[in-house]
């Protein structure tokens, strides 16, 4: 339950989502209006949005465009930190709530408010009892909240064989950072070696819940989205320092940002077949696994084979954002093999447009491309790439530093100091390391 980073809704002020949701569902235009409304008013954290939203969840409509609606308020009242909807939330636990989607949203808004009302706690404490589709989703909570009454039904849990690995992992990772049993880190760390790439997305954030920077070097050689893998090392190394025991904060970064394949741990897959114009179709699928392991072969066939079929699927790889990621990938290692596609800066700049959202994953691949293709466009950019209003995505801001670096001593030096002053301690430490 995250706020997206972008959004296409139509966009509405502070007074017109208040003035939707304080209207009785008959009077509204569209249905949908409420959620829009909700979603909105995240922009708009003060008294008067708390009191709305608060109003909002009070209401007892049937209509499911309300329901949903009512789950998003509840959320962002947990994001505004609203302490005094504690209660009110609360009562959505109850056993009677058949919408279990509702009881989800409350029990992940409390956990994000820190309530330590021991009554509302006992409340959760009780759903791991009960049938509840989504008990992964409570032991976070608890976690979260350092709740350790209930630790034993959690070790059991983590025991049982009806549990599915999304409960049994964030068991490990209660059972790490409530009880300090840290010989689950080995069991988490075999998580991230699934073969379903949403239990090894999962192990990732209970990794993140266990609250261990030990996982990163095994974490970041992990056959997922360097999305999730990012998403760690921020939650986990909280300090402005570059090494904790033997490793590299600023090491690991580059690792994940450049995210060369054949540095990636992947996982066998039986039903390959040894065709380049198959390896190129995988390039197309949604698990992370099965497009390394496909980059990894196609690096054994002539690179100008590969070339050519890259070329006659990116029309069709341009409307899949996942895998024009993997395509920029191969365009980046055949460049590595000296091997130059007279479009590539054409792609390039496709990739770098206003059409696509700064957080796109392939936006870092393609301003590693340009700063290897063409310097002079590299360094004419260098002003957008520095700027958090152009450029918002911390991950991207490193990555022109990560170029840079690369570069001769004396130009790479100057443009580091742009980056000095970043909001992203990230991207300080790596202006730093390279200015100085």
């Amino acid at each position: 339950m995250q706020s997206i980073p972008f959004n296409n809704l139509p966009k509405i002020n502070k007074v017109e989502a208040i003035n939707i949701l304080r209207k009785p569902i008959s009077e509204l235009n569209l249905l949908a209006d409420y959620y829009k409304a909700v979603f909105h008013l995240a922009n708009f954290p003060c008294e008067e949005s708390e009191m709305t939203l608060l109003d909002f969840i009070k209401y007892d409509y049937e209509q499911l465009e309300y329901k949903i609606a009512k789950r998003k308020a509840i959320e962002i009242l947990a994001i505004f930190d609203c302490q005094k909807a504690i209660p009110v939330i609360a009562d959505f636990l109850h056993n009677d709530n058949s919408d279990h989607y509702l009881i989800e949203t409350a029990i992940w808004s409390l956990g994000k408010l820190k309530c330590n009302d021991i009554d509302i706690i006992n409340k959760i404490c009780s759903i791991l009892y009960k049938q509840f589709s989504n008990k992964r989703l409570v032991i976070q909570t608890l976690t979260n909240l350092g709740v350790s009454k209930e630790i034993d039904k959690i070790r059991s849990l983590s025991r049982d064989k009806q549990s599915s690995n999304g409960v049994k992992g964030a068991s490990f990772a209660a059972l790490i950072k409530i009880a300090g049993e840290e010989d689950k880190l080995n069991d988490l760390k075999y998580f991230l070696r699934l073969s379903n790439q949403n239990d090894r997305h999962c192990a990732v954030q209970d990794i993140i819940n266990a609250g261990h920077l030990s996982v990163l070097p095994v974490l970041i050689k992990a056959p997922i989205s360097p999305s999730f893998k990012l998403q760690a090392i921020d939650s986990l190394w909280i300090n402005e320092v570059l090494f904790w025991e033997n490793i590299n904060l600023l090491n690991c970064i580059d690792s994940v940002i450049v995210d060369d394949p054949r540095k990636i741990d992947t996982l066998e897959i039986n039903n390959f077949n040894n065709d380049l114009i198959f390896f190129i179709e995988q390039l197309f699928h949604t698990d992370f696994n099965r497009c390394y392991q496909s980059i990894n072969e196609l690096l054994k066939f002539p690179a100008d084979k590969v070339l050519y079929y890259l070329n006659n699927n990116w029309d069709r790889a341009k409307s899949d954002y996942g895998a024009i990621y993997f395509f920029i990938t191969m365009y980046k290692l055949l460049l590595d093999q000296q091997l130059y596609d007279e479009l590539i800066l054409d792609k390039v700049d496709f990739l770098l447009s206003d059409n696509w959202s700064n957080y796109m994953k392939f936006k870092s691949s393609a301003i590693q491309i340009l700063g290897f293709v063409n310097e002079t466009k590299f360094y004419n950019n260098i002003n957008e790439f520095s700027d958090e209003r152009r450029t918002p995505y911390w991950k991207n801001r490193y990555t022109a530093l990560l170029v840079l670096e690369n570069k001769q001593i004396h130009i790479k030096k100057d443009f580091a100091k742009l980056f000095l002053k970043d909001s992203h301690r990230f991207v300080r430490l790596k202006a730093k390391e390279i200015s100085s």
